[in-house]
């Protein structure tokens, strides 16, 4: 997947981390996957992805808002008429009436299509496994339902959005342990990302920074059980730097450790005991696709 769908698609979860209601735009792109797939083809008719989200429980009024906030010329969909090809300008909103308007991906996401609709679904996930939170202060209650979030991403194998949700929250801390913990956390993601991706450099230098900021670190700070995360942490960056970058090769998500916070489900991941081919994953993994099956 291309770093600019990515980065695209990975604003649609933090989104919703921020306003949960930002949820529908990933509903959107769920069922636009799973129209593509029952239909074996990339681009679906915009009539029946309204139908599909008329079928939604607890579907809200102003959901169409956030399928036209995903078309257009930065939006992850186009939308073009079946008949003449003409493409709907972007701003537009969602046209109503009987012309045979069609949705799909934009033309640099369209070859990542199964990783998009397999991500988009393990963001969801990620949102239903997320404690309530009814009525919580700002300050540092935010601070902990941000490292709540960010494991949850981190749990599902999605480190680089740990470490971009983190990102925000550290810049704006000021001076201190606090900034300091976060920041370590961060580079325990990235490092992680690199990892999965068979970067020896990357993970050796990014985990090693990452236990160095949080060196000395015990009990739980912000939710967070560290003297169980950051030994097991210490343990994977021992065993990566022991292989050498000569035998590196990707790590496998059940070889990383969970981030053990209070309140989050500490359910097993799935495929826990194999390669399963989460974000950054299994070498020639195969994905049915609209497009055909395609190996990554």
């Amino acid at each position: 997947m291309r770093r600019s769908v990515r980065n695209r698609l990975a604003e649609s979860l933090l989104r919703a981390f921020e306003d949960p209601g930002k949820v529908d735009a990933l509903l959107w792109v769920k069922l636009y996957c799973d129209l593509a797939r029952r239909g074996n083809r990339p681009a679906v008719p915009l009539l029946d992805l309204l139908a599909e989200r008329e079928r939604l429980p607890d579907r809200r009024d102003d959901g169409a808002s956030d399928l036209a906030s995903l078309t257009g010329a930065s939006g992850l969909f186009r939308v073009h008429r079946a008949d003449t090809g003409e493409e709907l300008p972007g701003g537009s909103g969602i046209p109503a009436g009987n012309i045979p308007w069609m949705v799909g991906l934009e033309p640099e996401a369209r070859p990542a299509l199964p990783e998009v609709c397999e991500r988009t679904g393990i963001y969801l996930e990620v949102l239903a496994s997320l404690p309530e939170a009814v009525g919580e202060p700002p300050g540092a209650d935010s601070l902990r339902r941000a490292v709540t979030q960010a494991a949850a991403c981190f749990n599902a194998g999605l480190f680089f959005e740990a470490h971009e949700h983190l990102e925000a929250f550290w810049r704006s801390q000021p001076k201190g342990p606090t900034r300091r913990f976060l920041q370590g956390i961060i580079q325990i993601s990235v490092g992680f990302h690199h990892a999965r991706r068979g970067s020896y450099d990357g993970a050796v230098n990014q985990l090693a920074k990452g236990l160095e900021k949080t060196a000395g670190v015990t009990g739980e700070i912000l939710g967070l059980d560290c003297d169980t995360f950051l030994p097991a942490v210490a343990g994977i960056w021992e065993m990566i730097a022991a292989r050498g970058r000569a035998s590196m090769r990707p790590i496998h998500l059940h070889e990383i450790p969970l981030m053990p916070v209070s309140g989050l489900s500490r359910a097993q991941r799935k495929g826990e005991g194999k390669d399963d081919g989460r974000p950054g994953g299994s070498r020639g993994a195969k994905v049915n696709s609209p497009l055909g099956g395609r190996e990554r």
